[in-house]
C-alpha cells in the first residue's frame, strides 16, 4: 500500500511511525526484492528514522552520500544485496549508529579507519561466507578501530585480503561477546591479551594462517560457548585449561598441527556437545576422558595417530551421541558390537581406513537411527550381517576393500532408505539380489572386484536414481 497517502495514516506495510513521525523502515520484505541503484534521497529527509533495514533485496551502485546526513540512525542494515564500491570514511558521522550489516554484498578496498568513531556500535557485520556475492574487503584491521567500546559483536568473516598480524589491541574491546574472524588472511599468533575480553560467547579465528600455541589467555575467558580454531597451524598439545571454559558448547580444534593427547580434565566439559579435533597428529589410544561427557553429541577424532580398540564406553555412556568419525588412525581390535546396540541417537559411525578386524556385529542392525556406516579398507572377515537391513534410516554404506565374504544380504532391501551401497574389493559371492530393485532412492552400487556370479541384473539399467554403478572385477555372465 506505499504510495497511498501518508504513510502513518495508512499504515504503510513496513512502516512504523511514532508521534506521526516515521521512525522505523523495514524493506525486507519476504521475497519481494527491490532493485536498481540505491537512491536515499527522499528517505534522507525522514529526520526521525531510527531503524532502516533494506537486506535481502538488488539493490547496487555505492552507498549514496545522502546516508551519512541520517545522523539519528541506530540501525542500518544492507546485507545481502549487490552493492559495491569502497565504504566511505564518512561513516564516523553516524555516532548514534548500534547495529550495521554490510555483509554479502560486493564492496570492497581498505576498511575505513574512521568507523573507530562510531563509539555506540554494537554490531559490525562486515563479511559473509558461501554466498555468490560476498564482500572483498582488503588490509589490515585499523587500530582506530579500538574506540569502538561499545562494539559486542565483530564479524569480518570471508575477507581474504584482511591480512596482517592478529590485532593485539582487541583485548580492550572488553564488551566484545561474539568475535568472528574466519577465512580472513591472519597471521602469526594468538596475543595472551584475548582474555581482556572476559565477556566473549563466540571466538572464531578458523582457516587463517594462525602460528604458535594455543594461548593460556584463551583458557581464561569463562564465558565462552563456542571455541573454533580449525584450519591454522597451530602447535603443541591442547591446553589443560581448557576445561575450565565450563560454558563450552562447541570446540573445534581441526587442521591444526597439534600433538599428544586431549587432557583428563575435560570431564569438567559438561556442556560440551560438539568436539573437533580431526587432522591433527594426536596420539595413543583414543581418548578416555569422553565418555566422562555425557552431553557430547558429535566427536570427530579422523585423520590422527589414535591406535588401540574402540572403547565400548563410547557408545554406552554416551547417551546423546549422534556422530562419531574415526577414520584414518590406527585402531584395531573387533567392534564392540554389543555397546553399540545401546547407541540408540547414533546417526554416523565412520571408521574408515584403519586396522579393525573380526566380524561385524550384527548388533549393528538394532541402531534404529543409524543413517551412514563407513568402514572401508579395515580387516574385516565374516560375512555382511543381514540384520544391517533393519536400521530403518540406514542411506550410505560402505564396507569396500576388507576381507568380507559370503552373498550380499537381500535382506539390505529393508533398509528402504539405502542411497548407496559400496562393497567393492572384498571376497563376496554368490549373484545381486533383485530385491535391491526395490530400493529406490539408489544412486550408487558399487561391487567391483569380488567373485560375483549370475547374470547381470537387467534392472541396473533402467533404475531411475542410479548414477554410479561399478560391477568390474567379477564373473557375471550375460
Amino acid at each position: 500500500n506505499w504510495g497511498v497517502g501518508e504513510p502513518c495514516a495508512n499504515n504503510w506495510h513496513g512502516v512504523v511511525c511514532t508521534g506521526g513521525r516515521v521512525t522505523q523502515l523495514n524493506m525486507n520484505l519476504n521475497n519481494v526484492a527491490c532493485w536498481g541503484e540505491l537512491n536515499l534521497t527522499a528517505l534522507a529527509k525522514l529526520d526521525e528514522l531510527l531503524y532502516l533495514d533494506m537486506s535481502d533485496n538488488l539493490f547496487s551502485g555505492e552507498i549514496p552520500d545522502e546516508l551519512f546526513s541520517m545522523t539519528k540512525l541506530q540501525t542500518l542494515a544492507l546485507s545481502s544485496n549487490r552493492m559495491t564500491g569502497k565504504l566511505s570514511k564518512k561513516f564516523g558521522r553516524l555516532k548514534n549508529l548500534r547495529h550495521l550489516d554490510l555483509s554479502a554484498n560486493g564492496f570492497h578496498g581498505a576498511l575505513p579507519k574512521e568507523m573507530g568513531k562510531m563509539k555506540s556500535l554494537e554490531v559490525l557485520y562486515l563479511g559473509e561466507e558461501g554466498l555468490e556475492v560476498k564482500n572483498k574487503f582488503t588490509g589490515k584491521i585499523p587500530e582506530a578501530w579500538v574506540g569502538m567500546k561499545s562494539l559486542q559483536r565483530l564479524s569480518l568473516t570471508g575477507n581474504s585480503g584482511v591480512k596482517g598480524k592478529f590485532p593485539t589491541w582487541i583485548g580492550k574491546l572488553q564488551n566484545l561477546e561474539e568475535l568472528t574472524l574466519s577465512n580472513t588472511g591472519l597471521l602469526g599468533e594468538i596475543p595472551e591479551s584475548i582474555d581482556q575480553c572476559y565477556n566473549l560467547r563466540t571466538l572464531d579465528l578458523s582457516n587463517n594462517g594462525l602460528t604458535g600455541a594455543i594461548p593460556e589467555g584463551i583458557t581464561r575467558l569463562g564465558r565462552l560457548k563456542h571455541l573454533k580454531l580449525r584450519g591454522n597451524k597451530l602447535e603443541g598439545g591442547v591446553p589443560p585449561g581448557i576445561a575450565e571454559l565450563r560454558e563450552l558448547e562447541s570446540l573445534d580444534l581441526g587442521s591444526n598441527k597439534l600433538t599428544g593427547q586431549l587432557p583428563e580434565k575435560f570431564e569438567g566439559l559438561t556442556k560440551l556437545e560438539y568436539l573437533d579435533v580431526s587432522r591433527n597428529n594426536l596420539s595413543g589410544e583414543l581418548p578416555k576422558v569422553l565418555p566422562r561427557i555425557p552431553s557430547l553429541r558429535a566427536a570427530l577424532l579422523y585423520d590422527n595417530s589414535f591406535e588401540g580398540q574402540i572403547p565400548g564406553d563410547y557408545f554406552t555412556k554416551l547417551p546423546l551421541l549422534m556422530h562419531l568419525y574415526l577414520d584414518r588412525n590406527k585402531l584395531e581390535g573387533a567392534l564392540p558390537g554389543e555397546a553399540m546396540a545401546t547407541a540408540k541417537m547414533l546417526k554416523e559411525f565412520h571408521a574408515s581406513f584403519n586396522k579393525i578386524s573380526g566380524e561385524i556385529p550384527k548388533d549393528i542392525g538394532r541402531l534404529p537411527r543409524l543413517a551412514s556406516l563407513q568402514l572401508r579398507r579395515n580387516q574385516l572377515v565374516g560375512e555382511i550381517p543381514p540384520e544391517l537391513g533393519d536400521c530403518p534410516e540406514l542411506a550410505r554404506l560402505d564396507l569396500s576393500e576388507n576381507k568380507l565374504s559370503g552373498r550380499i544380504p537381500a535382506a539390505l532391501a529393508n533398509a528402504t532408505d539405502l542411497a548407496e551401497i559400496r562393497l567393492g574389493v572384498n571376497r563376496l559371492d554368490g549373484p545381486i539380489p533383485n530385491e535391491l530393485e526395490s530400493l529406490e532412492l539408489l544412486r550408487a552400487l558399487v561391487v567391483n572386484n569380488n567373485k560375483l556370479t549370475g547374470p547381470i541384473p537387467p534392472w541396473l539399467g533402467t533404475h531411475p536414481c542410479l548414477r554410479d554403478s561399478d560391477l568390474s572385477g567379477n564373473r557375471f555372465h550375460g
